[in-house]
This record gives structure tokens, sequence and C-alpha cells, in this order.
């Protein structure tokens, strides 16, 4: 199990961040955010390649604002 911006998301091995984008709720697999594990950022070009680890507290924060 995860925590994303403080609730709990069902984690499995392998889980990208596109899939879990799509599990918070985002219709685009890759969106404009910035992505914290554990208080650490990830950035983009890394979260290809990001194992993501069970247990972990994730903040998925959006940088682009609609209006």
């Amino acid at each position: 199990m995860l925590k994303v911006n403080g609730k709990d998301v069902e984690w499995r091995e392998g889980l990208s961040f596109s899939e879990l984008y799509r599990q918070i709720g985002y219709t685009i697999s890759n969106p404009r955010v910035i992505v914290k594990v554990n208080g650490e950022k990830i950035a983009k070009a890394e979260r290809k390649e990001y194992n993501i680890p069970d247990s972990a507290e994730i903040e998925v924060i959006n940088t682009l604002c609609g209006g």
C-alpha cells in the first residue's frame, strides 16, 4: 500500500508512475507534476525507470493551474 497525497493507493511490483497517475485520477500518462517519494524529489527523466517502493509516501504536485 502507498500513501499518495495522504490517501491509500494499492501498490504492486513494477508499478510505474504512468499507472500511478491513472490510479489517482490523471487522464494523461505524463502530466506536468512534481513528484516526491519519501520526501525525495524524483526528476522527470528518472521516473520512467524508477521502482516505486511498497509503503512509500508520495506527493504529486500539479505545476499547471487552469482558469
